[in-house]
């Protein structure tokens, strides 16, 4: 077969959907990180609108995204944008209530402990949040929460999708075990070499064994050393039918901005010999079932 070059011939998906869209502004992250956001919620649905997608998730670390989610959707109307709400400590951490609130008000992905994650080096959790105690789905003998079985139901009660955060290794596996199977579960940027549990590629197939989608994010492949083949590698294990590919993009401007960061992570995933139609189930179809948006 001849070498595939996007940059002659770039391929472009249709409907495509970015699962993990950061916007600003967002004054604690923007401040520890020390650059600005990429886009505000209004920018990203226009470039998405712009590059023919059919959605994007807004992920916002402080706050629910429901209210940027239904400005950017008045402002936007071409493209669905999506809310979503992190179960850190700025919502009270795992606070069924918060949950609930954000859900009845269209947020539709709920992560479970982004940056408040007890899997987190508790320096990080220190300089977000002044305190060092970082945040556990399960209890001192491996066993889910209370509250974390209450924020499962209600995600399922509506038609949502929960999102495993930052938490560690065996936290995914106990969620997974749990709710693989009851829910629509998604397994946050896996393989991330500086975030989360740093899940290597076999065990990116036992989670999606146990139910799970795994998420593949343009972000993860600026780790250190670059870990874009271990993400061709999970594509090859898992299989595309349990895959998303979206981008862990917009919360800096020294990466590039959700949707055109989306569509130059698809194209390098076609130039390393991933088909046209693996990318569309993982960029479009995916999420789409994910999001209840295939009608």
């Amino acid at each position: 077969m001849a070498q595939r070059d996007s940059g002659q011939s770039p391929i472009h998906l249709e409907d495509a959907i970015d699962m993990h869209c950061h916007f600003g502004p967002e004054p604690l992250v923007e401040k520890l990180a020390k650059v600005p956001h990429s886009v505000d919620p209004i920018e990203a649905a226009a470039e998405a609108e712009t590059l023919g997608m059919k959605a994007i998730v807004l992920k916002a670390h402080e706050f629910p995204s429901t209210t940027a989610a239904y400005l950017a959707n008045k402002a936007v109307p071409g493209i669905r944008t999506i809310a979503g709400i992190c179960c850190d400590h700025p919502v009270g951490g795992l606070n069924p209530h918060a949950v609930e609130v954000a859900l009845r008000n269209g947020a539709q992905v709920v992560w479970l402990p982004t940056i408040s994650a007890q899997q987190d080096a508790p320096v990080t959790v220190e300089k977000f949040f002044g305190i060092t105690e970082g945040l556990r789905v399960v209890d001192n003998d491996g066993q889910i929460l209370p509250e974390v079985r209450t924020i499962m139901d209600l995600v399922i009660e509506h038609g949502g999708v929960l999102a495993t955060g930052h938490i560690s290794k065996a936290e995914h596996f106990a969620v997974s075990r749990e709710f693989g199977t009851r829910g629509n579960l998604l397994v946050t940027h896996a393989m991330h070499a500086t975030t989360g549990p740093r899940l290597t590629v076999p065990e990116t197939l036992e989670l999606a064994e146990l139910g799970a989608f795994i998420e593949l994010t343009a972000h993860t492949c600026m780790g250190a050393p670059s870990s874009f083949d271990n993400v061709i590698d999970a594509i090859k294990l898992i299989g595309p039918d349990r895959a998303v590919v979206s981008t862990d993009y917009g919360w800096s401007c020294n990466v590039p901005t959700p949707g055109a960061g989306l569509q130059s992570y698809i194209n390098a995933l076609w130039d390393e010999g991933v088909s046209e139609d693996d990318l569309r189930t993982m960029a479009c179809d995916n999420p789409a079932r994910l999001l209840n948006l295939t009608a």
